[in-house]
């Protein structure tokens, strides 16, 4: 299977709410979504905001759990691992780091912070990374 990479622009500062965002315009993704989250704290914000992103809706997700069944039957799975029994093939990555295991994703979601030139470093270093990897990261801006 060949792994496509791209990076997406976050241009206001809130992580969390970038991403929320992207999920609300491809909301119905399918095939899953798994969302890595870097700890538990931006998980239970990331959770609450897509419970409230949309005034007449909310996102359906669920936290990750050693139930393989279980999360196989969320849209959007959000973990701080991935190392859990899932079906998702997007990966969001809402880390600073190249996430330690690709397999089996078809897609994998990266992103520029665009207000901090610290960030956005660190995003053209994991752009190389993935490049180093054998992908080709596109950068959809």
């Amino acid at each position: 299977m060949t792994t496509a990479v791209h990076f997406q622009l976050l241009e206001k500062k809130d992580r969390i709410e970038g991403i929320a965002r992207l999920l609300l315009r491809r909301n119905k993704v399918k095939p899953g979504v798994l969302v890595f989250c870097p700890d538990r704290l931006f998980m239970t914000q990331l959770s609450y905001r897509l419970w409230t992103i949309h005034p007449a809706s909310f996102l359906a997700h669920a936290v990750a759990s050693e139930d393989a069944d279980h999360n196989s039957r969320q849209p959007i799975l959000l973990s701080e691992r991935l190392d859990i029994p899932h079906q998702a093939t997007v990966l969001m990555n809402g880390t600073l780091e190249v996430p330690p295991s690709l397999d089996g994703f078809a897609h994998i979601v990266d992103f520029v912070d665009g207000w901090d030139e610290r960030l956005k470093q660190a995003a053209r270093e994991r752009f190389l990374s993935y490049r180093h990897m054998g992908f080709d990261p596109q950068y959809l801006g």
